[in-house]
Parts: C-alpha cells; structure tokens; sequence
C-alpha cells in the first residue's frame, strides 16, 4: 500500500464511503424542521419561464406509443388551451438523450433536436435502472421474492451497456450500492439483501397489524377497538375487560410507533436516494419494491416527504414503478395462517379491505405523482418489470410559457391528452419537469480547498465526474507476488488546457484506488506531463497504464485526474473480480 503526499490511502477510502452512506443511505431527516407542503395535489412550481415536463403516452395494454407529432398534443392549463413552444421524442439511454435535454431549456418556438421521431445520432449508453428494496417492510416470503425477481431480472433482461444498482432502506447491502453493469457485483448484493421487517413480538395470537394500529390509535375506531378487547378476553379467558383494554393499549401504542419510524426511514432514505442522482444526465427508472405501509397524516409528516419525493424526481429526471411483494391475501380475516381468532364481526367487515388497500396507497401515490405506475399483484411482478422497463424505453418532452399571473404565482393544473384518440392515456408527473444538465452540477468545494482536495473529492464522488471525461478498463496478470491488477486509463486531450511556449504541455494529477468492502485495499498516485504533439493528429485520448497487486475478491477501481491548469476534473471507476474469491455467481 502506498502512501500519497504523507497521507494513508485509507483516508480517501473512508471519505468514499461517507459519501457513499451519506448519499443512499442518510439517516432519516428531522421531519419536525421541514415546511409543510400545499395539501393541494395538483399545485405546481413554476420556478421558471419555460415550463417543461415528460410524458408517457401508452395504450390500454400499457404500450408505449411512438411517433406522434406536435399537432396531435392538446395541452390545457387551468382549463385554458396553451401552445406547445417545444416537443421532442427522446429515447432513453441513447448519448443523444443529454443534449435533446439541454436544448429544451434554450427552445425556440416549434424546435425539435430530432429530424424524426426517436432518431439518434450516436450509439445508445444503456438504461440507468435503479431497484429501491424496502427491506424494512418486507416479510420473509417477500424477500424471497424480490430475491427471485432481481436475480430474474439480472440474468435475463439486463442487456449491454445497461448500468444498474440495487439499494435497500437500511443499508444493509452496503459498499455494493452502487451503479454497475458488472453482474457478479449485482448478484453479491441481492445475497445481501435480509428483511429487516420488525413485527410486533407477542404471545398473543389476536393479530394488530399496522392498518389496525393506525385506526385505533389515529382515528379511534371503537367497533375495531372493542373486537380487540373481546378477542383477548376470549383468549386469555379474562372475567373482566380492564386488564385486556391495557393490553390492547400497550399494543396498538407499540406497533403505531413501530410503524411510524418504519414509515419515516423508508421515505426519507427513499428522498435521500432520488436526489442524489442528480448528476446523472437522462431519465432514471426507480423500481420501488415493498410490501406497501401505511402514511396518514395523523400519523406523522410521510404525506409531505411523499411530495418532496414527488418534486425531487421531477428535479432529476426519476420515474418510480412500484412493485409490491405481498403474497395476495385478502387482510388477516382471510388468511388463516395468520391469526387463531379470526375477525367475523358484522361492524368489522371492512377490515379485510382497508388491511389489504392501506399498504398500497403510498406505493400508488408515489407511482403516479412522478408519471410511473404501480404492479400490485405479486405473481406479475415479472410482467410488470417488463412493461415498465419497454414503456420507458422513450418519453415526450414539452415544453410552454405560462400566460397569466395565476400561473406565474405557481399554482396550475395541467391536462395532456391526444386529438382524437381517446383510447390512449397520457401518464404525466405531478410536478413540472427541470432537470439541470449533467454538466451543471458542480461540486461544493470550500473556498480553503486545496488541489489535492479536489482530486479526493472527485475520487469519491458516488458518480463519474465528466468535467473532464476520463474512462477506466482493467486486465488481470500473473506475478511473482500473486495477481496483478492492469488499470489503463483513458482521458480526452480536448478538454485539456496546454501550456504556453515551447514545451505546450498539459499536466494532469491521477489519484487511483481499487477497494473493496472488507476494508483491502491498494492506491497509487500519478502525474502526467502531457505534450501537445502527443495527441496531434492521430489521437486525441490520452492512455497510460499503472499496475496493483492486491488479494483475491470484489473490487472496485475508481481512477480521478485533474488539470492543473483549469481544475478541470474527471473520475471514472469499474468493478472486477480477483479469482479465488467467494463471491456468489
């Protein structure tokens, strides 16, 4: 192991993993300081003159439908027909995605980036896809089967170039969330992945679930309140009804609570990850896999943090597909596993539907407010995923000028159908669409920052910085000293800054590491005298080499470089796997 400039290499590993922590795996935040979003559903920001949004157009298969032209498109606002100043197809993950994007923000009337419908000029990137697995509400059965479905969707659907990451609401997956298009990585963390699912724990066989909890405690439901009490008379076999109404008290107290935290740690982790993936340029796909949870708002602040989800995937360029993992049971009365003192009560009858329905309507809500969809019957997961994945294959961008003060004010309702062709549904986010360029997000670096602080910072960035576009590939060799890890480095020479005078070169700092999460590691610190006459002509790239030894496992290569001239930096980082070690194939 090297030491770089009198410091350990260890340094820049834990400040990677902070980051790491931080940016997917953030504590839950102080709801009690955040403002209180409108109640109103369908107010929007207008934050800017131009007002964007993407759109889905499908049919009643859910199929998504391309080629339509500007004229088809019927946009109201307030009720009032608006002129559409921009319109553009855009095909996901395609390089042309970024710049059809941008060029939105500076539209003239009518402009369109594509001669034709979907056309691209450049070769496709591969789709960002993201899997949200919130394993603090899935039982045992429901991990299962979210285990089955990534490691379906790892081995069958994901194609070339694709970058994918698996996340969980409690972090348990660790260093291994992060986008990759290696499998073996994907694979790792889906054996990671354990239900952290903290059900009530009581010799009592009468069930409280978190929809039962939430009416009693929230809503005093007295007929579910009183069903409780019986049952747990009948029970413990109980003369009289006091010792039983504290013990339901102390239950329903406990499993609310539970429930409650359980409810703010999904959501605000869930906040945490849609924001962080800002930087990436193009339209991201979040699959949210749960078994669903209850938010109301005498409960606690989730509705709020929903809406800020809502705004933040507006922000970035996120839809969300929720997936739930249920088994497909009809609520505790209907399944016999479940409790000995079934609920057949005539005042409680509903119970069964309210327990089946409350748990979805946050994965409902958060589908539709960012313009995805929510596959709720667990044995068609693998559909769902399907269609999700071949409907946001492509998506409209429009974009108009807000005309009246009202609108100007920030509150609007917007309507997207198509002439004259009723049988297609327009699926639309909530909030108006403004992601920011790629290339807009800036690190924050103190104004103290010193060049090998950059250098570190880009090092540990959760995504590429492209500043200044560098790429990394990596072969393995045979040693005196066991396995030898070949990193070859590439960067672009044209963003280069080169000196004046004679020599007219560009110098460039490199700052590599290849990590796992067992805390090994290997680094190496480089600079590059780069002369101008190098890259003329023949090549633009810049390409060197550096070789690591380093035991057999899982690891990641990340590579940073900066220009000393300009500050200009990039990263790039691959997963690889040593041979002899134990990861699961």
């Amino acid at each position: 192991m090297q030491e770089i400039n009198g410091r350990s290499p260890l340094t820049i590993i834990l400040l990677s993993l902070c980051l790491l922590a931080l940016s997917v795996g953030a504590q839950a935040q102080k709801t009690s300081q955040t403002k209180p979003s409108s109640s109103d559903d369908d107010i929007v920001r207008v934050k800017t003159e131009l007002v964007q949004t993407d759109v889905s157009v499908v049919d009643r298969r859910g199929r998504f439908i391309e080629g339509l032209s500007l004229e088809q498109f019927q946009l109201r606002v307030d009720g009032k027909a608006q002129t559409l100043l921009f319109f553009d197809q855009v095909a996901t993950g395609t390089a042309n995605e970024e710049k059809q994007l941008i060029a939105v923000r500076n539209a003239k009337p009518g402009v369109s980036t594509t001669t034709a419908a979907g056309t691209s000029t450049e070769p496709a990137r591969g789709r960002t896809i993201f899997f949200f697995v919130d394993d603090v509400h899935l039982a045992g059965d429901s991990l299962t089967r979210a285990r089955s479905l990534l490691t379906r969707f790892v081995d069958n659907k994901m194609t070339a170039g694709d970058r994918v990451a698996i996340i969980s609401t409690s972090g348990e997956i660790g260093f291994l969330q992060q986008l990759t298009d290696n499998k073996a990585v994907l694979r790792e963390a889906i054996s990671r992945i354990q239900s952290k699912y903290d059900p009530e724990t009581t010799a009592s066989h009468v069930k409280i679930s978190e929809v039962d909890a939430n009416l009693v405690a929230n809503h005093s439901d007295r007929g579910l309140f009183t069903y409780l009490v019986i049952e747990t008379m009948r029970e413990f076999q109980m003369q009289s009804p006091l010792g039983a109404i504290t013990l339901v008290k102390n239950r329903v107290q406990q499993v609310n609570s539970q429930a409650k935290s359980a409810e703010l740690e999904t959501l605000s982790r869930l906040e945490s990850f849609v924001r962080s993936t800002a930087p990436l340029a193009g339209r991201k796909v979040v699959f949210f896999i749960s078994d669903g949870f209850v938010v109301d708002r005498k409960r606690s602040n989730g509705a709020e943090v929903m809406q800020r989800v809502s705004g933040e995937a507006a922000r970035v360029g996120a839809v969300v597909y929720s997936l739930d993992t249920r088994a497909n049971v009809f609520g505790p009365s209907g399944d016999v596993s479940r409790s000995d003192f079934h609920d057949d009560g005539a005042g409680t009858a509903w119970r069964s539907l309210i327990e089946d329905k409350a748990p979805q309507e946050p994965l409902e809500t958060l589908a539709d407010e960012t313009g995805g969809r929510s596959y709720l019957n667990s044995n068609a997961l693998d559909d769902g995923l399907s269609q999700a994945l071949a409907e946001s294959s492509s998506y409209y961008l429009l974009a108009w000028r807000p005309d009246s003060e009202n609108q100007r004010a920030g509150k609007s309702r917007v309507e997207i159908s198509i002439k004259d062709r009723p049988d297609l549904r327009v699926r639309m986010r909530r909030h108006f669409f403004d992601l920011k360029g790629a290339e807009t997000v800036k690190p924050i670096i103190s104004l103290t920052s010193t060049p090998e602080d950059e250098l570190r910072t880009a090092l540990s960035s959760l995504y590429p910085r492209r500043d200044l576009p560098t790429s990394v590939s990596a072969t393995l060799s045979q040693t005196g000293k066991g396995t030898g890890l070949n990193i070859l480095m590439q960067l672009d020479s044209e963003m280069l800054n080169f000196e004046a005078g004679e020599k007219q070169n560009a110098v460039v700092d490199v700052l590599g590491v290849a990590l796992d999460d067992r805390g090994l590691f290997s680094s190496f610190k480089q600079r590059l005298e780069i002369p101008r006459a190098a890259v003329a002509g023949t090549s633009r790239y810049v390409k060197w080499t550096q070789m690591l030894t380093v035991p057999a496992g899982l690891y990641q290569v990340r590579v940073a470089v900066r220009d000393r001239q300009t500050s200009r930096t990039g990263s790039a980082m691959l997963w690889i796997e040593i041979p002899g070690s134990t990861i699961a194939r």
